[in-house]
This record gives structure tokens, C-alpha cells and sequence, in this order.
């Protein structure tokens, strides 16, 4: 018969074994391509590699800290401002509109208009839409014809009546709603202009 000493000590190596399967390290890193698990060694030196990377990965493309800073540096850049339209292009756009009495659009325009338009458009300045009372509004001060800038407005009619306006673009040329002709560019020595002439207001 067994001796209850001898039972005893064959129902503890189970317990130890047990004991000793729980102790015991596990291996990781199991490998595919070879069947087997890595080396300890080797298995560690990668996940320790791994950890050190810094790049963030999303889908395929990584992004690094460099990729980031460059970025952000590109952000930073400003755009070049656009180019600032000159007076005589602004007023230019409009070459060609005809001449419709009473309007101010591109569709249809008369002197007064075409001037009025302008000036709101590029100086923020409003003025009234009748050439006499442009000539008569006290903030324009008059300017000699030997002392015409860009942009002052020349007055054409007789001494009683002012009928007609149109702008001064440098080099006796002025830009004006011809009644005949539509807005067009003409100059201030031609007969019909030079007899007409009645002076020159600066609003700005």
C-alpha cells in the first residue's frame, strides 16, 4: 500500500509546477518568418527602438517635426499685396460707356454721373450729381489751368452756366462723358474745349 507520506508528496508537484509556470518569465516576440520567438535580446532592443521614434504616423504619410516647422513657417510667410490700381486705370474701366442722360453706370452714363461715380469709387468722396453744382460746392478749391493735377475736375460751358465736367489725367488730357461720343479720353487744347473752358476744382 502507498504510505499517506508518499501521496502526499506527489499531490505537491502539480502545486510546484504551477507555482513555477506562473514565475516563469514569458517570451515575446514571436516571429513569422522564422517559427519561432525573437531572441530576449533582440526583442527588447526593438520595442526600445520603437519607443524612441517621435514621428507621428496617419495613414502612409509620416509627419516629423521638421515637416511641422517647415509648415508652419510657410504659414507664416505673408502674400504679396496685390497691385494698387492707379487713378487713370480706375477711371479708364469706364472707356467706351455711352452716353445715357441722367444715368451713372457702366451701362449708361453722363458726364456728371461718370465723374460722380468715379470719385465715390476710388476717393470716398460724394459729390452731387449735376456738373453746376459741383463747380459751386465749397469744398473744392479752385485750381489754375497751369497748376492741373490727377484728378481735378475741369468745367466746361460759358459764363452763366457750367455744362458739362469731366477729369484731368496729366499732359492736357481729361477723361469725360461726351454726349456724342461716350466716355472717352480728349485733350483740353482742342478748339471746341480750349473756347469752353471755364475752370478746375480739386476735391481732395
Amino acid at each position: 500500500m502507498v504510505s499517506l507520506s508518499k501521496i502526499a508528496s506527489l499531490a505537491l508537484v502539480p502545486i510546484c509546477a504551477g507555482l513555477i509556470g506562473c514565475t516563469f518569465p514569458m517570451r515575446t516576440g514571436y516571429d513569422r518568418n522564422i517559427g519561432d520567438y525573437k531572441p530576449i535580446a533582440q526583442a527588447s532592443a526593438e520595442q526600445e527602438n520603437s519607443s524612441k521614434k517621435t514621428p507621428t504616423q496617419t495613414g502612409n504619410h509620416k509627419t516629423s517635426a521638421g515637416d511641422v516647422k517647415q509648415a508652419a513657417a510657410k504659414k507664416s510667410i505673408p502674400e504679396p499685396p496685390a497691385p494698387k490700381t492707379t487713378f487713370e486705370e480706375y477711371a479708364s474701366k469706364w472707356l467706351g460707356t455711352p452716353y445715357v442722360y441722367g444715368a451713372n453706370s457702366t451701362k449708361g452714363t453722363d458726364c456728371s454721373g461718370y465723374v460722380m461715380q468715379v470719385y465715390k469709387g476710388f476717393f470716398n468722396i460724394a459729390l452731387p450729381h449735376n456738373a453746376h453744382m459741383m463747380y459751386k460746392d465749397e469744398r473744392g478749391k479752385s485750381v489754375s489751368r497751369g497748376s492741373l493735377r490727377e484728378a481735378d475736375l475741369i468745367f466746361f460751358g460759358s459764363f452763366w452756366k457750367i455744362s458739362h465736367v469731366g477729369i484731368y489725367l496729366g499732359g492736357d488730357r481729361f477723361i469725360h462723358a461726351s454726349s456724342s461720343r461716350g466716355v472717352i479720353i480728349s485733350n483740353l487744347n482742342e478748339k471746341y474745349y480750349k473756347n469752353k473752358y471755364q475752370g478746375a476744382r480739386r476735391f481732395k
